[in-house]
């Protein structure tokens, strides 16, 4: 695992639907920078958010996400020890998944992360055999390299909003979220934003089957059938 790929996996982030902007960075060292505003207002970002950060760990609070909400959108911001990443987003971004995207990709790259220095300089870094590697960061080898890459999650937050309204018109919203956590725990899934397409049905189709109704069971695929179709057009 590379720098480059760490790279390309930051910028499909910014696939999801209202992410406008993104930044990871540990210390001075900025990886990956695409933000919707000037350099200047990037940096002052950075720096604000690298002192708040430090204020927590002064008091020895561990912080893991922040979620701060302001009229013009939300900065959400996903600690993995020294390694910042900041999305952007806005009204249309769906928070959670978001959140989740975020994780999974700092979980996915901690052997790197741990690696990479905090300095400003560290512009460039060394392969395992000697070889420099540099960090290429223009807007069309960004793009190229994320169009190589594997998306990082899929549509789970919002075909999990399909499922929780389906299933509010047989049992109560408290019991409907148990019920698909209770199927996530059952059939070990760990994180259901690492399935693809198939297997996020499949998984949607079991939680219907629990129905014991066979005409209300019926009805309520048929619906869900309906309603993931129209999400993959």
């Amino acid at each position: 695992m590379t720098t480059n790929s760490l790279i390309a996996s930051v910028a499909t982030l910014q696939r999801l639907e209202g992410v406008a902007g993104v930044m990871l960075f540990k210390g001075q060292n900025t990886v990956h920078k695409q933000m919707p505003f000037s350099e200047v207002r990037a940096t002052e970002l950075q720096d604000t958010v690298t002192q708040m950060m430090d204020g927590y760990r002064q008091v020895r609070r561990k912080i893991r996400q922040i979620y701060l909400q302001f009229d013009g959108g939300v900065l959400l911001i996903l600690v993995q020890d020294e390694t910042i990443l900041l999305l952007l987003l806005t009204a249309r971004a769906d928070g959670d998944l978001a959140a989740s995207a975020g994780s999974v990709l700092l979980n996915d790259h901690i052997p790197l992360l741990s690696q990479l220095s905090t300095d400003a300089s560290a512009s460039a870094s060394k392969t395992h055999d000697g070889i420099e590697e540099l960090i290429v960061t223009t807007p069309r080898r960004v793009q190229e390299m994320t169009e190589k890459a594997e998306p990082v999650v899929n549509n789970w937050g919002q075909v999990r909003k399909v499922i929780e309204g389906i299933l509010g018109k047989v049992m109560g919203r408290a019991q409907g979220a148990n019920l698909i956590d209770r199927t996530l725990a059952a059939t070990g899934t760990g994180d259901p934003y690492r399935l693809n397409l198939v297997q996020v049905r499949k998984l949607a189709t079991s939680i219907i089957d629990q129905i014991p109704n066979t005409s209300k069971r019926r009805q309520l695929q048929a619906e869900l059938d309906s309603q993931l179709a129209d999400m993959n057009h």
